[in-house]
């Protein structure tokens, strides 16, 4: 949805700017509350939320100016869809979340099923419960699949995961906000880092990175300038699904599921997640084996559960149906989470056991302990410097093991947490998440609205003759547009090659792209300014055709013979040959050397002395207009 409105501080006072026709509006704090509620509620709502602090009747009036003024029917609620966004992905929900447990793809997908209450979705491939989509054919390598997105005007695009290298095109002729999930923000040996940064050089201001929890922030602001790029938007729980049940009747469910009589009649510590080493799957072994009375439950894949040295009390059922998750969540007593995965940014198997009522004890290891909070424990890690082999952090299975029978002994102060656990998890659903997508998808928008496209302007490079007769090089802004529309006013405008060049860059690359040259372009102009400057001599004479002689002789001459023993000379820097400037048949020769004294010196032994014939062969083919020291300009 386009945002024509904004509210904005100037000198202590607060106004609703009209963005399009550039108007201020005095805004009092009930109007200003108005507006923000304005695009989310309907009219019932915001009475029923702002009627304690201000007389409703007050509040009706602000109501029906804001009609006014926005010209528009009644407030709609978000239950209508709104924005348009193009979701292109590589999965398939049907045959991923019938045995997916956790994972990113779960994360997308739930997220596409939220966003779609509120939003038309445009995917690639069908999804179940996802009401409100549109299956398009989509193939990035064709350009009529391409043109086809453009023609749609999305109001943004959801990408699935970083290795989505073949959206990043798209963003060079596609002028919609794009929006990258983070799920995982490091590890792979570095893989993830560099298509971290190699989106980050192709975004434009309005894009975004969305990452789950702080630490993905905090991170790559060790080593990238612009972090503000990077929008928290929280995973969710479907708390309908995943729900607190009696936890004795849970228990009786899975031990019947199971076929597993004792699960009823002992305390469960559960695990749910890959069991490999990252996920901290060996240190789950060793707290069973320090807590021999308690039943340790594992639910997710394994690659070979027979060559597992499993301790008696630890039993891992494989992966089970997501169906089956919401009882196996209730009937444990506590739910361990020691990963030490680097690449842990949220933890959502965490937050589905908290909806379901259960503790969770985790590891103070990025991304679980920040929604965690006094719901559950918090197990001090130790973080290293860098990863090693993926892993993040180092996790002690004593620490959790006496964490985990603390919570074990104390029914009260775990039914305490089990309360809060669910309360928190009410406040992280995909619904919420969705509203806070939509609200980036909305500031992208409004960003991209006050971001003017960059003009067709382009830049030319050539020489220019000052009053006194010198040569020296500029840059030309040719004012021209696309459509070769004529222009108000002149054609041609003379800057310098310094702002030549920035323009030049400035319309084809973005500012973290130059980012990346900047530290070596300044570096080596930093050494230019400190070395010693020497007085430099340029020269430039002009050689036109001789009557009966061919250009493309001259030409050839002059590059095969004239320029190379020039250029071959002590003390001469640099040649250059241009057309002739004035529209004669010729060309102008330009020298560069160390200084004036070597230039009279070694140009007149060369051609009197050394190539004195070659010199009396230009008289065949071309004349020097001027003298063979042409005009010396001193720097």
């Amino acid at each position: 949805m386009e945002q024509r409105y904004k509210l904005i501080e100037f000198e202590g006072e607060h106004y609703l700017a009209d963005l399009d026709y550039h108007k201020l509006f005095l805004a009092d704090e009930m109007s200003q509350e108005v507006f923000e509620l304005f695009e989310s509620q309907t009219e019932e709502q915001i009475v029923l939320a702002l009627s304690d602090r201000y007389p409703e009747q007050d509040i009706n009036n602000c109501i029906q100016w804001f009609h006014q003024l926005f010209e528009r029917s009644p407030i709609k609620s978000l239950e209508q869809p709104q924005l348009k966004i193009f979701a292109p992905t590589p999965y398939s929900s049907r045959s991923r979340l019938k045995s997916q447990t956790l994972g990113a793809s779960v994360a997308h997908i739930e997220f596409l099923k939220a966003l779609s209450k509120y939003a038309q979705i445009h995917v690639t491939q069908e999804f179940d419960g996802i009401d409100n989509m549109v299956l398009i054919p989509f193939n990035p390598n064709d350009r009529a699949s391409a043109s086809m997105i453009i023609k749609e005007k999305y109001d943004g695009v959801l990408l699935s995961y970083l290795d989505n290298f073949e959206m990043m095109p798209f963003l060079s002729y596609l002028y919609t906000p794009v929006v990258l999930p983070v799920y995982t923000a490091r590890g792979d040996n570095g893989r993830i880092a560099n298509g971290m940064l190699r989106w980050y050089a192709s975004m434009r201001s309005f894009d975004a990175f969305m990452v789950l929890s702080q630490p993905t922030i905090d991170l790559y602001s060790t080593f990238i300038q612009d972090t503000s790029l990077f929008h928290i938007v929280p995973c969710g729980v479907d708390t309908e699904f995943f729900h607190p049940m009696n936890k004795e009747t849970a228990k009786g469910k899975v031990a019947k599921l199971l076929n597993i009589p004792e699960i009823s009649q002992k305390q469960i510590v559960g695990y749910v997640s890959r069991f490999q080493v990252e996920k901290g799957a060996g240190i789950f072994v060793d707290i069973a084996k320090l807590m021999p009375d308690t039943m340790f439950l594992a639910v997710g894949t394994i690659s070979d559960p027979d060559h597992h040295n499993f301790p008696p009390n630890l039993i891992h059922i494989g992966v089970r149906p997501r169906e089956e998750l919401p009882v196996l969540y209730s009937a444990f007593d506590v739910f361990c989470f020691p990963s030490i995965a680097c690449s842990e940014e949220f933890g959502l198997v965490v937050l589905e056991a908290m909806a379901c009522g259960t503790v969770p004890v985790v590891s103070s290891y990025d991304g679980p302990k920040y929604f965690v909070k006094d719901a559950g424990v918090i197990v001090e890690a130790t973080t290293y410097d860098r990863d090693l082999a993926d892993l993040g952090c180092g996790i002690s299975a004593y620490d959790f093991a006496e964490s985990i029978t603390d919570l074990l002994h104390n029914d009260l102060n775990r039914q305490a947490m089990a309360e809060k656990a669910r309360q928190y998890a009410l406040e992280l659903t995909w619904d919420n998440s969705a509203r806070c997508l939509l609200q980036l998808f909305q500031k992208l928008n409004l960003k991209k609205r006050l971001i003017k496209r960059a003009n067709h302007l382009p830049v030319g490079f050539s020489l220019s003759r000052s009053p006194d007769g010198n040569v020296r090089p500029k840059s030309i802004i040719i004012n021209a547009a696309k459509e070769h529309n004529a222009p108000l006013v002149g054609w041609l405008y003379d800057t310098s090659i310094e702002e030549g060049i920035a323009l030049a860059l400035l319309q084809n690359h973005n500012m973290r792209e130059i980012e990346a040259i900047l530290i070596m372009v300044c570096h080596q102009s930093i050494r230019r300014l400190t070395m010693p400057k020497t007085p430099k001599s340029r020269a430039f004479y002009v050689v036109t055709l001789r009557s009966g002689a061919k250009q493309n002789d001259l030409k050839e001459f002059l590059l095969r013979e004239w320029i190379p023993a020039t250029r071959a000379t002590q003390g001469c820097i640099s040649v250059e040959m241009w057309e002739d400037h004035y529209g004669r048949a010729g060309y102008m020769i330009l020298e560069l050397w160390e200084n004036k004294q070597i230039h009279f010196q070694n140009v007149s032994k060369l051609w009197g002395e050394e190539k004195k014939d070659v010199f009396q062969k230009l008289g065949q083919y071309g004349i020097m207009e001027s003298n063979w020291g042409g005009e010396i300009i001193n720097e």
